[in-house]
């Protein structure tokens, strides 16, 4: 059986707050997928911007709720230790939302031009990272239900992760044997690094989850 604590014992709006910060990862993880395979088809650039607008708009509401949250940390008396774990905590999994963001900003200013032969790796690619994420934003909410023994979950983050590398190496190298210019096999391999970056800021975030389990699990 899994030990528990009570995180938030008397602070549950605080914890409805940070459960929703997780709620728009989520959601943002989504809504990128979508965007990407917009992009990837090269659809209609109205959809797509339609999409980027609502991973800003969730990504701006993370950030209110970093501040609310920051602040009944203070007012509401929890100890320094776990205030600022759980700061750094929240921020490692904000760096994931951001990713999104600025992804698809740079997509809407560069217009990178994918090959439709890259596409289903492409596609995997994503799939790895929204897991990779899923895994985190589930160990999270572990921790703030009670659960110290996040390992299950971190794990799967790390598994997830190291997937995602072996697929943005097999994107690269099949770049540079592909007969087209240098410049346009450097903007391909940035396209993917910036895809890979995700699942690598999920796996820090995970690193903060699990060094803060294990401290509070003493």
């Amino acid at each position: 059986m899994r030990k528990k604590m009570s995180l938030f014992r008397y602070a549950k709006r605080l914890n409805e707050k940070f459960k929703t910060f997780l709620m728009n990862i989520t959601e943002a993880g989504i809504v990128f997928g979508e965007a990407v395979s917009v992009y990837m088809k090269k659809q209609d650039n109205r959809t797509f911007m339609g999409l980027k607008e609502k991973i800003s708009r969730l990504e701006s509401q993370n950030d209110e709720l970093r501040r609310t949250i920051e602040f009944d940390l203070y007012r509401q008396m929890i100890l320094p230790g776990m205030r600022s774990d759980i700061l750094d905590l929240m921020e490692g999994c904000d760096h994931v939302i951001n990713q999104y963001e600025r992804i698809v900003l740079l997509w809407s200013v560069e217009h990178p031009k994918v090959p439709v032969d890259f596409s289903d790796e492409v596609t995997a690619l994503i799939g790895v990272t929204q897991e990779c994420v899923a895994a985190l934003v589930s160990g999270v909410n572990s921790f703030l239900d009670g659960e110290l023994n996040v390992e299950e979950e971190v794990q799967h983050c790390y598994f997830m992760e190291h997937s995602a590398d072996l697929l943005a190496l097999s994107l690269k190298e099949k770049i540079f044997l592909k007969k087209i210019p240098l410049a346009r096999q450097l903007e391909l391999k940035d396209f993917i690094e910036m895809l890979e970056k995700i699942s690598d800021l999920a796996e820090d975030a995970a690193d903060k989850l699990k060094i803060i389990s294990v401290k509070h699990a003493l």
